[in-house]
């Protein structure tokens, strides 16, 4: 274990799983407590909802969603890409079909290029390594 600076604050902690400093994660722990406690009583939300009645950053909030650790809602957050509501993942439906058709160019170059130069040079290399050992 080393020493890092903590990403929230800035002070300097000793590392640990959280990745953060003491302080700061007991704070995140009470905004959690406040988020959750704020969902119990609503059906549905959006990100800025939950933040406008809990004080609590959007970012932490969405820490929190990714997490797995607020379930059971519907919350909706923006799409990390172009910002509509979604409910869940981190691109909406057309961010994600985006990048799809932008990957799948990609894959038919891959297909096209030979298998594995590589195969050859080992070949040649055993054989190498072949002759010399039977000298």
């Amino acid at each position: 274990m080393g020493l890092a600076n903590c990403p929230e604050c800035g002070k300097l902690y000793v590392e640990n799983a959280a990745g953060i400093c003491p302080e700061c994660y007991r704070k995140q722990e009470d905004d959690a407590e406040k988020v959750v406690e704020y969902l119990r009583d609503v059906d549905k939300a959006t990100l800025e909802e939950i933040h406008q009645a809990t004080g609590v950053k959007h970012k932490i909030i969405l820490r929190l969603l990714h997490s797995g650790r607020i379930m059971g809602t519907a919350i909706s957050y923006p799409c990390e890409t172009c910002g509509t509501l979604i409910d869940q993942g981190r691109l909406c439906d057309k961010c994600s079909k985006n990048i799809l058709e932008q990957m799948k160019p990609e894959e038919r170059k891959q297909e096209q290029e030979p298998q594995s130069p590589t195969i050859k040079t080992r070949s040649r290399m055993y054989g190498n390594l072949e002759k010399d050992h039977f000298k």
